[in-house]
């Protein structure tokens, strides 16, 4: 008559044991992730920060590309022989 209660009451402990290991791993694990995600989006922020810094950096060296051509070729202006420097 007690063994039953007993069995089942050993079973369910051990039950529940292995539950709280299953559940501990579960929530370090989970910060792990948490942790590596965290890195990750500084990682992505700094890239797209120097793509945008590129994009732009490229925009004006095309804007002013396209000013010298124009200038070359429709206004028909020359190359400069000599530059001059002024020390202020």
């Amino acid at each position: 008559m007690f063994k039953k209660p007993l069995i089942l009451n050993i079973t369910l402990s051990i039950i529940i044991i292995v539950l709280s290991f299953y559940t501990i791993l579960w929530h370090s694990q989970n910060h792990l992730i948490y942790k590596k995600t965290k890195k990750l989006q500084k990682e992505n922020q700094k890239i797209m920060a120097l793509h945008k810094q590129l994009l732009s950096e490229h925009s004006t060296q095309i804007s002013g590309q396209k000013i010298k051509n124009k200038a070359l070729k429709a206004l028909k202006m020359k190359h400069p022989n000599k530059v001059r420097a002024l020390i202020l």
